[in-house]
């Protein structure tokens, strides 16, 4: 920066602004006889800035002396860049430093999409420097042994050998997926999400095996500031009206019924693990409207297919005629919060429409095995489901939302708290003009044809390198 233009006069009493020492610049402004006001790095400096991204701190001397602040130092919030004091800045700084260390080992990624790996590598880059990528398991498996490092897995891209050759050669292994306030827009549109869960058991959607999850709802005892702290984050999210996605439109409730009940029944992807391994009874969406309306005889019944289904991204999608033999509307492309809004009940089979219903005090029949299921907050149909303990919901909220996953502010690139991601979902929405889907027309074929041709092509060739058959989990 600087105030210096050659060829023009100078305005009485401007100042020379320059960064560092200024090199050509601060001494040509020194024979011209011009303050110099001085801008440096300042002492703070969280680890995911440096003075080419960012800073923590600014010092400030005019003429050598110091100029604003405390001595001349300035203090700014590490996410938005806001004046804040000092002694808030070395706070933040050591939130960020602190969660930096947790990445004291080294890590490799495996089965990350190259779309993903910027706000991965964000996620798990620590002390020892970025993580390293690998598609195969011998390929992890020879690079964490190199680098002593632990192997983290995006869950439904995991190569079927590599907890084994881990368990063979004394790795450390966890699988990693989206966590439930992910992002404005859907990861089957490319969107990066915002938040990660870190998985060392299993994984929340599948419940053959205990999740890291799970034995947290089972063994955490939750103490009265994180409870408090539960609450309040869960009021807000209500309050803003957040969801995983945060997409879909408005819709026009008038011709609905005033004397019966409504009873959402949210469409999933068919073919996602957490249908194939944790709903055994009701498998598909059209087996869930029959029992929905079964269970519901006299109630007025709304169908919101998947988003990703809808879009004619994913498996699933039943015919108008089929929905409406059973259900009174169709209610795609409306947003799942004005649904809620005006909905009694919800039935579901895994989806975490029902987490989301039951944070707003709606009463869920699930008819698979999700995990917010068998806590004694929803009607369990499915076998097996009860946990063998009672939580309550701010307990449940604390847990899945505090306790078990990461959160990155995908403005500034940095990790922060879910009370800062949803000051950041809430701008990005309200920036983005009302859509079902979060993406252009031409975007939606585009991505309709990359699920029609090329992902054919890569299931091959992940069925090729051992890894299984995947899918979201929403």
């Amino acid at each position: 920066m600087t105030g210096l233009r050659f060829g023009r006069r100078w305005t009485p009493g401007t100042i020379g602004v320059v960064w560092g020492r200024g090199g050509l610049t601060a001494s040509s402004l020194r024979l011209a006889g011009r303050a110099i006001l001085t801008v440096e790095p300042g002492p703070l400096l969280s680890p995911y800035d440096s003075p080419a991204t960012g800073l923590s701190t600014l010092r400030l001397t005019l003429d050598g002396a110091p100029f604003g602040g405390e001595a001349g130092i300035h203090a700014f919030d590490p996410w938005t860049r806001r004046p804040i004091s000092l002694g808030e800045c070395r706070d933040k700084v050591a939130w960020l430093e602190g969660r930096f260390r947790d990445n004291s080992r080294p890590t490799v990624l495996v089965g990350i999409s190259r779309w993903k790996r910027p706000a991965l590598d964000v996620f798990v880059g620590g002390p020892s420097g970025k993580p390293v990528h690998a598609m195969n398991a011998e390929d992890a498996v020879a690079k964490a042994r190199a680098g002593r490092a632990r192997i983290l897995a995006w869950a439904t891209r995991m190569p079927e050998r590599l907890p084994a050759l881990c368990a063979e050669q004394g790795i450390p292994l966890a699988r990693i997926e989206d966590g439930f306030l992910r992002s404005v827009g859907l990861g089957a549109s490319l969107q990066p999400g915002a938040s990660i869960v870190v998985d060392d058991s299993g994984i929340y959607y599948d419940p053959r095996t205990e999740s890291r999850l799970t034995r947290i709802f089972k063994t955490e005892d939750f103490p009265p500031e994180l409870v408090a702290r539960a609450s309040a984050l869960r009021r807000l999210v209500v309050e803003r009206r957040l969801t995983k996605y945060n997409v879909g439109l408005s819709g026009d409730a008038s011709g609905w019924p005033e004397d019966r009940r409504i009873v959402l029944v949210p469409g999933q992807v068919e073919d996602d693990a957490s249908v194939r391994h944790g709903s055994p009874h009701v498998r598909s969406n059209l087996e869930l409207l029959r029992a929905a309306r079964a269970r519901n005889p006299t109630d007025f019944l709304l169908y919101k297919p998947h988003p990703d289904v809808e879009a004619g991204f994913r498996p699933g999608a039943i015919p108008d005629a089929e929905v409406l033999a059973l259900a009174d509307r169709i209610v795609a492309g409306l947003s799942i919060v004005d649904l809620l809004d005006r909905a009694h009940h919800v039935e579901t089979m895994t989806s975490l429409a029902g987490f989301e219903a039951l944070i707003r005090g709606l009463s869920v029949a699930v008819h698979g095995r999700p995990f917010y299921a068998g806590w004694g907050l929803t009607e369990d149909l499915a076998p097996g489901a009860d946990k063998g303990r009672r939580l309550a919901l701010d307990e449940l909220v604390a847990g899945a939302l505090l306790v078990y996953p990461l959160y990155l502010d995908p403005v500034a690139m940095k990790p922060c708290t879910p009370e800062q991601l949803l000051d950041r979902l809430s701008e990005s929405r309200e920036a983005a003009a009302p859509s079902k889907l979060a993406l252009s027309r031409r975007a939606q074929i585009v991505m309709r044809l990359r699920y029609a041709v090329l992902n054919p092509i890569v299931r091959l060739i992940r069925a090729r390198r051992g890894i299984g058959k995947g899918g979201d989990k929403a």
